[in-house]
C-alpha cells in the first residue's frame, strides 16, 4: 500500500534522472550497517523462504529470482546487492572502454502497459573501472557465497562487427577471475548493427576465443548467451541447436525492438515466455527467463514452463522493493 502511494511521486520526474538518485541512495544506504538492514527490512528479504534456494551451475543462490542487467550497469551497487530481496544480480552491460552511450532522452516509462522503453546504447564506465568494483566487493566481503554476482559483456558501439570478437574477449579475460557467470549480449536493439551478430557463426567467433581462456584460467565460470525475443521458431532451433555446446544456458530475453530502443515489461510478457517454452524443449542447458515478468503468479508460470531462474527488472520498478521476496515465495510454492 505504502510502494501504491510513493510510485506516482517517483514516476512525475524523468526516468533517467529518478533511476540515477534512487542507485545513489541505494549505494548510501548499503555502505552502513543501519542502511542495509533498512534495506533488508524494506524489501522484506526475512520473508524469502529457506525453501526458494537452488542450486545451478553448481552455484548456490539464495532464491531462484535476480536482477537483471540494465539496473546497476557500473557496480556501483555490490554493497547493497545482496540487501534488496534477491538471490543473485548481474551487472552490466560492461564494454572494455568506458562509452556515454546515446544521447538523452534514453529512457522512459509507460505505467499503463507496466512498460519501459530504453535507448541507453551501453552507456558505462568500462572493464577496468567495473572489474575493480567487483573486487574491492569481494576483497570487503560484501558478497555471500550464496549470491552469485554475473557480468554482462557488450562491445564499444565504434568497434565494428568483424573486430567484436576482440571486445568480448577483453571483457571475459577481465571478469574471468571475479565473476560467477559471464553473460555474452549480442541481443541488445540500442547498438547499431549489434544483432547482426546473433547467428551460429558470429557468435561462434566470440564465444570460442573466450571458452579458451576460460579453460586456462576458471574453467568452471558459466557462459551464457542472451537472445532477443525476436527470434523464434526455426531460428532459434537453429542457434540452439548449433551452439548447444558452446553455452552453459540461455537467457530469454532481451528487450523488444520498439523506435530505436528497446521495450521491457507489459508488452514483452507473453513473446519472452513463449521463447522460453520453445527453448525448453529443444535444450538441456538452464535457462534464465527475463522479461515482462510483473508478478509472482508469472515468475511461477516460468518456472513451470522450464525456467531455471527468472530475472526483473521493470516488475521490479513497477512493483516496489517487497517485488523480489514476492516472486521467491511464489516459486517455492510451486516447486
Amino acid at each position: 500500500m505504502l510502494w501504491s502511494l510513493v510510485r506516482p511521486l517517483l514516476f512525475q520526474g524523468d526516468a533517467e534522472t529518478t533511476h540515477e538518485r534512487t542507485v545513489s541512495m541505494i549505494s548510501a544506504l548499503g555502505h552502513t550497517g543501519a542502511g542495509r538492514a533498512l534495506l533488508r527490512a524494506v524489501s522484506r528479504q526475512s520473508l524469502v523462504p529457506a525453501a526458494a534456494a537452488t542450486r545451478v551451475w553448481d552455484l548456490e543462490f539464495r532464491s531462484p529470482v535476480g536482477l537483471a542487467a540494465g539496473f546497476d550497469k557500473n557496480g556501483v551497487l555490490l554493497q547493497a546487492l545482496p540487501h534488496l530481496g534477491f538471490g543473485f544480480a548481474e551487472i552490466g552491460s560492461v564494454t572494455p572502454r568506458p562509452q556515454p552511450g546515446n544521447p538523452r532522452p534514453r529512457l522512459s516509462r509507460d505505467p499503463s502497459r507496466h512498460a519501459i522503453w530504453n535507448a541507453m546504447g551501453f552507456n558505462n564506465d568500462g572493464v577496468e573501472v567495473v572489474a575493480r568494483r567487483l573486487e574491492h566487493a569481494r576483497e570487503q566481503g560484501w558478497i555471500p557465497c550464496n549470491f552469485p554476482i554475473g557480468v554482462n559483456l557488450g562491445k564499444n558501439k565504434d568497434t565494428p562487427n568483424e573486430e567484436a570478437h576482440r571486445d568480448y574477449l577483453e571483457g571475459a579475460r577481465r571478469f574471468l577471475s571475479v565473476a560467477d557467470y559471464l553473460v555474452i549480449n549480442v541481443s541488445s536493439p540500442n547498438t547499431p548493427g549489434l544483432r547482426a551478430l546473433q547467428e551460429p557463426e558470429g557468435i561462434r567467433r566470440i564465444v570460442d576465443p573466450i571458452l579458451e581462456s576460460r579453460a586456462g584460467s576458471r574453467p568452471g565460470v558459466p557462459v551464457l548467451l542472451k537472445l532477443a525475443p525476436e527470434i523464434g521458431g526455426t531460428a532459434l532451433a537453429e542457434l540452439l541447436g548449433a551452439l548447444e555446446d558452446r553455452t552453459d544456458g540461455w537467457i530469454l530475453t532481451n528487450t523488444l525492438q520498439s523506435n530505436s530502443g528497446g521495450l521491457s515489461g507489459g508488452p514483452l510478457a507473453e513473446l519472452s515466455r513463449a521463447r522460453l517454452l520453445e527453448a525448453a524443449g529443444q535444450t538441456k542447458k538452464p535457462i534464465i527467463s527475463v522479461g515482462g515478468v510483473l508478478d509472482p503468479e508469472e515468475a511461477a508460470r516460468r518456472v513451470r514452463a522450464g525456467a531455471s531462474l527468472v530475472q526483473a527488472y521493470a516488475g521490479y520498478i513497477y512493483g516496489g522493493p517487497a517485488f523480489p521476496a514476492e516472486l521467491a515465495a511464489a516459486i517455492s510454492r510451486v516447486r
